[in-house]
């Protein structure tokens, strides 16, 4: 055999008795071979266990060479020689030892064994007793022990009970820096900084005495010390291993420079955070506080440390705030805490100040923490009272509702508009106040609006109506501005009763149908005279020709001729000239009225423009006043829009016309027309760079029969109060921008939907 001694075992003394036998012979007949050979080196014994491991029958091993019988051929000379030595010596170098050799069984297959020799003396003369354990399983352990350790992601030390090194790993060299030579058998304490190398032994010491599964240096910095002298903050896991050679402990070594770092990094964070921040054990310790958190209650960093975090919540609700603390910890996840409780925290001088608290739970090798962002709100609080007070206080009815359109908050008008109590509006959807005709439509208005928000008025074009408590509707308009809060997106409507303003604009309208009526009728009705007129005044100038030709076959005297020719040259044509001068002005007069009062009174026929052609349309219908003027007119992008043909075409042509009119002469004539999309209503524009009008006109330049400049273009000031009325019937606005002797810009609102008409 090719002894090997086992690990861990010591020499006992030589000895000729039983009694000099390992310890572990005892056991041999329930654990081990047990075979006895002479001192020719025959097989005396062989038990039923050495049957089982080598395969020989007793009646067949008995009587055969033990060199033969279980000793690999390569190796049975050297134990020939052995067992002459020591039968001319009494020297055995392997006798009375626990030795790992190569054993072979019958059928030639070689294995690990445990071997113990021990010589015998009788009166026959020596023999020996040899017991032997098949290590195979052993062997197959440890090797899969030693794969493990060596496969293992981080540095694996395993060490004996005097401290020395008996295996390490790849990752252990990595680590440290030493090759595995250089390791093995040497003194833990080599990878042990100086300044904990002479405790060290104390703690290891202490580890053998009651070994157990921890962590090493618990609460305290551990560092191991490289080959170059540098060092590198360290985990380590102790196991205690115990094995037929010893108690050794396996250290799992994890380097922890980048989490070290990352933990600063965390820590910077922490401490440069606006906002207090408190980390918390599972036991609800304090564990970390930043300045901001000192800043907020009043205590220095060492009186907050491994404190309940209690102390910093108020007496009333100090009772409950353990069992909501262990809830976080059996469910962590991101969220804030108490959602629609009101929070607060306790100062160290007795004070309590509101806070909104967001809790982040954190799992690290030492356990589970929550870290709680606490955010003063004393302002925020502060403001929205300030808020709620200015609603309270407004004159109109004030709704405030959240991107789910739930009712959020009212004030006292709004209960009076509505009929309802508060409590019957807080939390109800804001639909309850649409009328059952709107309701169904109503929701995605609302979510357009939260995807788009700004404030504006709502419905622009459409009549709106709230649903009071008893049923019954009544007109409103309503103006509505976004509200961006932490708690998220609301809407406020600010809700005014317009029933009085709609009684008066009814009965202005049926005022203003009366008198666009009596308008049309007076108009109708003057026209028949004024033809009479015209047509009388046609007569009695044919007539006054049928005179003249009379008067040249008569004689009579010269006075007498001469007067008369004074009243048939001068006198009537001249009367004529100031009646048809005259009823043409009447003429203009009723046909713009006639204009006016068709304004408000036909019916629009709506569809949805294509402003670009029907703008190039008019253009070309004006080439030659726009030829004598020589104006460069420039017609840029014009978004579509919905409206009447007709009506809209007569704007753009007056408002072209108009700026064609009152070009500055001796200025070359530039105007452009435009236009670009807005949300609910397109804008467009006709700019000129003309004479402008006069500041003190602008407020009037809408109004009938006001003109400005008429000394440049003939009119009855009708034709911008019909733009305005024509306009303002398609929902849309107009309205003018200028300067005098800069020029004029008109801007025309249309709307992108098709309008209702009022």
């Amino acid at each position: 055999m090719s002894p090997k001694p086992a690990r861990g075992r010591k020499k006992s003394g030589n000895g000729g008795t039983s009694a000099t036998r390992p310890r572990r012979s005892s056991l041999a007949p329930a654990l081990d071979a047990v075979i006895a050979i002479d001192a020719t080196g025959k097989i005396t014994e062989w038990n039923s266990r050495a049957e089982a491991i080598f395969g020989w029958l007793q009646k067949e091993a008995r009587g055969r060479l033990l060199s033969e019988t279980i000793i690999p051929p390569d190796q049975r000379q050297a134990h020939e020689r052995g067992l002459a030595r020591y039968l001319a010596t009494g020297d055995g170098p392997l006798l009375n030892r626990l030795v790992e050799v190569t054993a072979v069984r019958r059928d030639g297959a070689e294995f690990p064994v445990e071997l113990s020799i021990a010589p015998l003396k009788s009166r026959k003369g020596p023999s020996f007793i040899a017991t032997v354990r098949d290590i195979t399983g052993r062997r197959r352990a440890e090797e899969r022990f030693r794969a493990v350790v060596e496969s293992a992601p981080n540095a694996m030390v395993m060490i004996n009970k005097e401290g020395r090194i008996t295996l390490v790993n790849a990752q252990t060299e990595k680590l440290f820096g030493y090759t595995r030579g250089e390791l093995l058998g040497r003194p833990v304490e080599m990878l042990v900084p100086d300044r904990f190398q002479g405790k060290h032994p104390v703690y290891r010491d202490e580890f053998f005495r009651n070994p157990h599964s921890r962590s090493m240096g618990a609460g305290r910095d551990l560092y191991g010390l490289r080959s170059d002298g540098t060092e590198v903050p360290i985990e380590i896991g102790l196991n205690p291993i115990q094995t037929d050679e010893g108690s050794f402990v396996l250290a799992a070594i994890v380097d922890i420079t980048e989490r070290k770092r990352a933990e600063e990094r965390f820590r910077a964070v922490v401490e440069s955070a606006p906002n207090a921040m408190v980390m918390i054990n599972r036991e609800g310790r304090i564990v970390m506080v930043n300045a901001q958190t000192e800043k907020l209650f009043g205590y220095t960093r060492a009186q907050l440390l491994e404190q309940s975090v209690e102390m910093l919540v108020p007496d009333r609700f100090r009772a409950k705030h353990p069992a909501f603390r262990q809830d976080f910890f059996t469910k962590p996840q991101p969220r804030s805490m108490g959602a629609g409780r009101d929070l607060y925290g306790l100062r160290k001088d007795g004070k309590e100040v509101p806070v909104e608290i967001g809790l982040n739970p954190i799992k690290t090798a030492e356990g589970s923490f929550v870290l709680a962002a606490i955010v003063d709100i004393t302002e925020r609080k502060r403001a929205e009272e300030r808020f709620r007070v200015t609603v309270e206080s407004a004159p109109n009815a004030m709704v405030m509702i959240n991107d789910e359109g739930k009712i959020v908050l009212v004030n006292a008008q709004t209960e009076k508009l509505f009929g309802y109590p508060r409590e019957e509006l807080l939390g109800q959807t804001i639909e309850m106040l649409v009328p059952n005709r709107f309701r169904g439509t109503h929701p995605g208005f609302r979510t357009g609006f939260f995807h788009e928000p700004h404030s504006r008025p709502m419905g622009a074009g459409r009549d709106l109506f709230g649903v009071r408590k008893d049923g019954s509707e009544v007109p409103v308009e309503i103006g509505l501005n976004p509200i961006k809060t932490d708690e998220g997106s609301f809407v406020l409507a600010a809700v005014v009763d317009i029933t009085e303003r709609k009684r008066a604009q009814t009965a202005l309208a049926q005022k203003n149908e009366e008198v666009e009526a009596f308008v049309y009728i007076v108009s109708h009705d003057l026209r028949t005279p004024l033809v009479n007129l015209q047509g009388f005044s046609k007569e009695l100038e044919r007539s006054c020709e049928d005179i003249r030709d009379q008067f040249r076959s008569l004689k009579i005297p010269e006075a007498a001729e001469k007067k008369l020719r004074a009243i048939l040259d001068e006198d009537i044509p001249g009367a004529l000239r100031f009646i048809s001068a005259s009823t043409n002005k009447f003429e203009r007069l009723i046909n713009a009225l006639l204009g006016l009062s068709r304004s408000g009174r036909q019916k629009y026929q709506f569809e949805l423009l294509d402003l670009q052609a029907l703008v190039g349309t008019t253009l070309d219908s004006m080439r030659q006043s726009i030829e004598k003027t020589k104006a460069a007119v420039e017609l840029g992008r014009l978004p579509k829009a919905w409206g009447d043909s007709t009506a809209i075409g007569q704007v753009f042509s007056n408002l072209i016309a108009n700026a064609l009119n009152y070009l500055k002469p001796g200025r070359p004539g530039v105007i452009q027309i435009g236009g670009e999309a807005q949300e609910l209503m397109n804008c467009y524009w006709v700019r000129d760079n003309g004479v402008g009008i006069p500041a003190t006109a602008q407020e009037r330049i809408f109004h009938v029969f006001q003109r400005f400049h008429p000394e440049m273009a003939p009119g009855e000031g009708m034709g911008l109060a019909i733009i305005k009325r024509v306009v303002e019937r398609h929902g849309g606005k107009v309205w003018v921008e200028t300067q005098e002797d800069v020029g004029t810009t008109f801007f025309v609102t249309l709307p992108r939907q098709e309008p209702r008409e009022e």
